[in-house]
């Protein structure tokens, strides 16, 4: 009997390559919990495509909604806000895991090249330690870009930002000046 695993997803793409990586060893359960994800229509096409992949995965799909706008406006440096991000999501998590009976919790935001791989690990640590559920971790960054670039011919929903306010204006900003740059 295969161990079973809670996947906490924050988006379609990034959960294909953790997928690709943990279907043989484990049964996978999907673990949606993303108050970060600014805005709403934002959060919704993330959802929906998260739960189309989990439906075409015959994975169950699990999910918590809360959002925080605000969140998005806090005034922190970058890897601040990341690490509160990380500890919002990866606690849900690692409580949903241990008050279910999985066998461990693990994090599609390890499959992005773009994420603090060491900071979530930590993160992650201290809460399998706090609620006694292990964390699982692996490096799916190996196969993101192959993973990703499957959903993207099947249609599913490519977001252009990590997620919160702060990560979309940075994004508005290296857009805006990527405009500037060629307008001279």
């Amino acid at each position: 009997m295969k161990k079973k695993v809670l996947l906490h997803i924050c988006c379609a793409p990034c959960s294909a390559s953790a997928v690709k990586m943990l279907r043989d060893g484990y049964d996978i359960f999907f673990y949606w919990y993303n108050p970060n994800i600014y805005s709403e229509q934002e959060y919704k096409n993330r959802k929906e495509s998260s739960v189309k992949y989990a439906e075409e995965l015959n994975v169950l799909f699990y999910e918590e909604r809360d959002f925080f706008y605000n969140y998005g406006s806090w005034k922190n440096k970058s890897s601040e806000k990341c690490n509160l991000c990380y500890i919002l999501r990866l606690e849900k998590t690692a409580m949903f895991a241990q008050q279910n009976k999985f066998d461990f919790f693990s994090t599609s935001l390890l499959s992005s090249p773009y994420q603090k791989h060491d900071l979530i690990k930590q993160t992650a640590d201290n809460f399998a330690y706090k609620y006694m559920i292990k964390f699982l971790y692996d490096d799916f960054r190996t196969c993101f870009y192959e993973s990703k670039n499957s959903l993207r011919q099947k249609g599913y929903y490519m977001q252009k930002y990590c997620g919160c306010n702060k990560s979309l204006n940075e994004r508005l900003k290296v857009k805006k000046v990527c405009r500037s740059d060629t307008a001279q």
